[in-house]
């Protein structure tokens, strides 16, 4: 067995955010999530295809794999107009996309509890998920690449969505995503599958709703599937991550026969043991709608 030791140690890695810091010319400071970086390289060469618009740039081949080129800054509306100089290769969602940015710092690492929400106000609303506050004052906005993606590379494919299953529970989907964009691709997944659902913007907006139905249902002597049927988490969210809401929620009994899905764009092998090691049943990458329906289908009609 495990010492005491061990498991908070292990709990605090999965509870911290690695990020890169870099720039896009101007005085503010952006990051992205180290796990979606598979490298930072120079400028390079950039072929022009056709029917490009906006601020995808073209393609690049990198180590034999084509994969497009976005500004960034235009795709946020943060361009300052001076020629970028560095391009980060991103992975995530099994997807390779090269962004073009001015200057690239150093990586930094902080709990998920430091990530707060960003403010409705912010000129890049929709395409920052998170900020975090550096020691010396600095206020660093987390761009949501997803959300980037979807919106300047529309092309991505989806899957169909599944809608054969015969599901018994009239009881709603809940899930929770800070991504306006994921929410609404979540949201148009569960329309078609013909169920009802309920949302929330974060973590500790989900627990404390997930609790108030618990605790509803117990004031009507009602079980909780009565209330909800099925739980979705992202795992990426500021204050509190997917998984630190799964393990918290699961500690509770009330939840222990409700099925779990984290919707997550970080695919890799070690991302989904942790999903799993939290207590979610299925672990589906993010903006596959086909994977999606699929496993809420095949957990409601099993349950």
């Amino acid at each position: 067995m495990a010492s005491s030791h061990s498991i908070h140690t292990e709990q605090s890695t999965r509870e911290m955010i690695e990020i890169l810091l870099f720039s896009l010319g101007g005085a503010e400071v952006f990051g992205l999530n180290v796990f979606k970086i598979r490298e930072v390289t120079e400028l390079m060469p950039v072929t022009q295809v056709p029917g490009q618009q906006g601020a995808m740039n073209g393609v690049i081949s990198l180590r034999g794999q084509v994969m497009p080129v976005v500004n960034l800054g235009e795709a946020i509306g943060m361009s300052t107009g001076l020629p970028n100089k560095k391009l980060i290769i991103s992975e995530f969602a099994s997807r390779s996309v090269a962004f073009e940015v001015f200057s690239v710092d150093k990586i930094i690492r902080v709990p998920w509890s430091d990530v707060q929400p960003p403010q409705r106000f912010e000129r890049q609303e929709g395409y920052v998920f998170g900020t975090v506050m550096l020691q010396g004052g600095a206020l660093v906005s987390l761009v949501d690449i997803e959300s980037v993606c979807q919106r300047v590379l529309p092309e991505g494919e989806e899957g169909k969505v599944n809608t054969g299953f015969e599901i018994a529970s009239k009881a709603p989907v809940f899930f929770v995503d800070d991504s306006v964009v994921a929410r609404r691709k979540i949201g148009e997944v569960l329309d078609t599958m013909g169920l009802d659902h309920a949302h929330a913007v974060n973590g500790v907006e989900a627990e404390a709703k997930l609790l108030q139905l618990a605790e509803r249902a117990d004031e009507a002597h009602r079980s909780l599937r009565d209330e909800v049927s099925l739980i979705l988490v992202d795992e990426e969210m500021p204050v509190m991550d997917g998984c630190t809401l799964t393990r918290k929620l699961k500690s509770d009994p009330r939840f222990k026969n409700i099925p779990f899905v984290m919707y997550s764009s970080l695919t890799s092998e070690e991302n989904a043991r942790r999903g799993i090691e939290a207590g979610v049943n299925v672990y589906v990458k993010k903006f596959d709608s086909a994977s999606l329906s699929r496993a809420i289908g095949e957990l409601l009609t099993h349950a």
